[in-house]
């Protein structure tokens, strides 16, 4: 029966803290891509306070995007600020469809990525493809 009552007593808290909680206020938004499908796949905070965006882009120059595609699909890798403002970004790919699903940043500050390619030596892609 304590089991039960102590049960009982720790939701009523919990439910208690969760109606007494406001929801939290948002900083900044911010919407980027360009005119064709763009897919953010991965974000991580960086160590000087801002973020990297990493995901995959069907679109050329265009919009926020300021780089042309090699392929169908490449990698495309957004920095910004701790506002929300881009500082740099980079498209890479080859002549089919690579699509970015991880990145981190490394401890000597760059950034390591990864994903899937299906595009032969071709573009920034200087590996051939191990299959269909």
């Amino acid at each position: 029966m304590k089991k039960i009552a102590l049960i009982i007593i720790i939701l009523f808290m919990h439910s208690f803290n969760i109606a007494m909680a406001q929801a939290p206020t948002i900083e900044w938004q911010n919407t980027i891509g360009g005119s064709s499908a763009d897919y953010l796949h991965a974000i991580h905070q960086t160590t000087d306070g801002g973020f990297i965006l990493g995901g995959t882009s069907g679109s050329g120059i265009s919009g926020d995007k300021t780089e042309p595609n090699q392929g169908r699909s490449d990698y495309w890798v957004i920095k910004l600020d701790e506002t929300g403002n881009i500082i740099w970004q980079n498209t890479i790919g080859g002549s089919h469809s690579d699509n970015l699903h991880a990145i981190q940043q490394t401890t000597d500050g760059g950034y390591i990525l990864g994903g899937t390619s299906e595009s032969n030596i071709s573009g920034d892609k200087t590996e051939p493809n191990q299959g269909n």
